[in-house]
C-alpha cells in the first residue's frame, strides 16, 4: 500500500513539474524579444561616428536621454571615447547618470567639460554618476572615456540626466 501512494505521489510530482517548465518555456516563447534603442541626438536623431574629441562633439539637449557605443572599430582607429556638446537652458545642478557594459580592468568614466574644452570635473573612479552646477546660456561638453580599455572591449551604455 505505501509503495503505491508514494508511487502515485510521485507520479503526480512529476507531471505537476513538467506541466510547469512547459508553461515557463511557452510564456517565454511568447515575449517580444529586447531591442537596444537607438540613440537620440538631437538634429539627426542617429549615433554620429567620429564624435572622439571636442571638435567632433555630437550635439545634445540636456535633460534627454543618450544611448552610445564606444570601442568598435572606426575609419583612423578605435572608438575610444564619445564627446556631447550641450548648452545649458538654465543654471541649476545637473546630474548625468551612465548604465553600460563594465570589464575588470576598465569603465565607463563620465566627464564634463567647459566651453574651451577644459575638464572641470571627471568622476571618481567606477562612480557611475557627474553632478555640477551649471550657468544657464554657456555651452559644456559632457565626455564618456574608458580608462585603460584594452582592443576589442565594446561599451554600450545609457546616459540619464535631470536638472535641478
Amino acid at each position: 500500500m505505501k509503495k503505491a501512494v508514494f508511487s502515485t505521489l510521485g507520479l503526480a510530482l512529476l507531471l505537476s513539474t513538467s506541466s510547469a517548465v512547459a508553461s515557463a518555456q511557452e510564456a517565454q516563447e511568447g515575449a517580444p524579444a529586447l531591442q537596444k534603442e537607438s540613440i537620440q541626438l538631437f538634429g539627426n536623431g542617429t549615433d554620429r561616428e567620429p564624435n572622439n574629441w571636442f571638435d567632433e562633439a555630437s550635439e545634445i539637449l540636456a535633460g534627454d536621454d543618450i544611448y552610445g557605443e564606444i570601442g568598435k572599430h572606426i575609419d583612423g582607429g578605435y572608438d575610444n571615447s564619445d564627446y556631447y556638446k550641450f548648452k545649458a537652458f538654465q543654471s541649476g545642478w545637473y546630474q548625468f547618470n551612465i548604465q553600460g557594459d563594465i570589464y575588470p580592468n576598465t569603465w565607463l568614466r563620465l566627464g564634463l567639460a567647459d566651453s574651451n574644452g577644459h575638464f572641470i570635473r571627471y568622476a571618481n573612479d567606477r562612480e557611475y554618476s557627474l553632478g555640477k552646477n551649471l550657468e544657464a546660456g554657456k555651452w559644456y561638453y559632457l565626455v564618456v572615456e574608458t580608462p585603460g580599455a584594452e582592443l576589442g572591449q565594446l561599451f554600450d551604455y545609457k546616459i540619464t540626466s535631470t536638472i535641478k
